[in-house]
């Protein structure tokens, strides 16, 4: 055990965590309900909700990034294999790399689309009839699922530590030592 290393993540980091937590999973809800849906009023309205949810994630993922590299953290657990411990880190690392790419590809999206100026500017130019020609849709439909199953992934091993382990694990992302 390295002396002086926290139990828990600091608040900061938690708060970023479970922040991320939220916007990722509002962004992919809503980017889901407008698939299929006519290029009307409510599906600007939605878009618009979900760039800016995406704009927002990425701006606080990056922070969080920098965060976790200035701040002190607890040491890594161990779920006593080496590949399981292999795959938790290597799981903790693209899932920040997935939502900044998610980003990424968003804004690549929106500007091969032209959609900030009808989206947020009112230009009144329609809405492209179909987002699957332009690359940067592809790669967001890509990233999208490999995201999704990255982060059941990172939770069904909250659940083995919690429930499996008994290590209480989900209490280094809380704010306060949970109940065993």
């Amino acid at each position: 055990m390295t002396y002086g290393a926290p139990k828990r993540y600091h608040p900061l980091q938690v708060t970023f965590h479970w922040l991320v937590v939220a916007l990722v999973f509002a962004a992919f809800v809503i980017g889901k309900s407008m698939s299929g849906q006519p290029n009307d009023d409510a599906k600007l309205l939605s878009l618009a909700v979900h760039m800016g949810i995406g704009i927002v994630t990425s701006l606080v993922i990056v922070i969080r990034f920098v965060t976790r590299m200035r701040l002190p953290k607890p040491e890594h657990v161990t779920a006593g294999n080496a590949v399981f411990d292999w795959i938790g880190r290597f799981v903790h690392y693209a899932l920040y790399l997935l939502v900044f790419l998610m980003a990424v590809s968003g804004v690549s999206l929106s500007i091969q689309a032209g959609l900030t100026s009808v989206v947020f500017g009112g230009s009144g130019a329609p809405l492209p009839t179909d987002f699957y020609n332009f690359t940067a849709r592809l790669l967001h439909g890509f990233i999208a699922p490999a995201l999704a199953l990255t982060v059941l992934l990172h939770v069904g091993a909250t659940f083995y530590h919690q429930l499996v382990l008994r290590d209480n694990l989900i209490s280094r992302m809380w704010y306060r030592e949970q109940l065993k």
